[in-house]
């Protein structure tokens, strides 16, 4: 059974604004940078865990996706084994959550 997938309001922003940063250098790359995510997300449809735990935050998993020189990192948590809750998503580059 696959499970469903749940943007906050805050995750679909950052998969925005990660996209029309790269769009003003590279429309292309940015292109390709948002269906990287959404293909990433799209795997925890079918394997939920796929993310590595968050260290003090156990409710908490980070899937790591490489694209280019660094990775996206999606954090999400398990509502429960039917719904994964994307929290929110960010460039390596970028300060932490």
């Amino acid at each position: 059974m696959s499970a469903t997938i749940i943007w906050l309001p805050e995750a679909a922003q950052d998969l925005q604004r990660l996209r029309d940063f790269i769009r003003s250098e590279n429309p292309l790359a940015a292109k390709r940078a948002a269906e990287r995510i959404i293909d990433g997300v799209s795997l925890l449809q079918i394997s939920p865990e796929a993310g590595m735990p968050v260290e003090n935050l156990t409710a908490y998993r980070d899937l790591v996706l490489p694209f280019g020189s660094g990775e996206y990192i999606i954090r999400y948590r398990l509502e429960t084994s039917t719904h994964v809750i994307i929290v929110r998503v960010r460039h390596s580059r970028e300060i932490r959550f």
